[in-house]
């Protein structure tokens, strides 16, 4: 059965440095007070899964995904983000995604250069890949970015707000 395992932050929007947050499978919530990162943890998912715009993850432009130091900190040069999934061998003996492996992490890594621009790269365990290639796996899973695989802020809120029409 395929499931997020794991998310593995560096310098993604407030984390400053790494931070791994561990994922059991079944129903996981992420909770606490307000301006703790809830949401960036959200938004770390869909950056690293391709959300097709930056306003999904609240951010103008992917330089505004690296930690920008918070209150007197320095800034960082590059943010990382790793999504684990496991990908065990199922009953028919076939895995959701086409990785021959038990675990797969997609790994999105942005950098800023001495000029300031921002440079983009994508790793399936480790080796060079790209956002396409992302995509055709998630796909094979039916996972994506866009879809109604992540609730996220607010979601909860107008689901239950939604007329059964609106819902349908």
């Amino acid at each position: 059965m395929l499931y997020l395992k794991g998310v593995e932050l560096e310098n993604f929007k407030s984390f400053k440095g790494e931070v791994t947050i561990p994922l059991v499978r079944g129903f996981t919530a992420i909770t606490g007070p307000n301006g703790s990162g809830k949401s960036n943890i959200g938004d770390a998912i869909q950056f690293v899964l391709g959300t097709k715009s930056n306003k999904n993850i609240r951010a103008d432009n992917v330089r505004d995904l690296i930690f920008n130091g918070g209150g007197g900190g320095n800034p960082a040069r590059y943010c990382k983000v790793t999504l684990v999934f496991s990908n065990d061998v199922g009953e028919g003996g076939q895995r959701r995604m086409s990785v021959d492996s038990d675990e797969v992490r997609f790994i999105r890594h942005v950098r800023l250069t001495k000029s300031g621009n921002s440079v983009s790269a994508y790793k399936l365990n480790d080796e060079d890949s790209s956002r396409n290639h992302f995509r055709l796996l998630l796909a094979e899973a039916n996972a994506s970015a866009d879809g109604y695989n992540i609730v996220l802020q607010g979601d909860v809120t107008n689901l239950a707000k939604m007329t059964p029409r609106n819902r349908r």
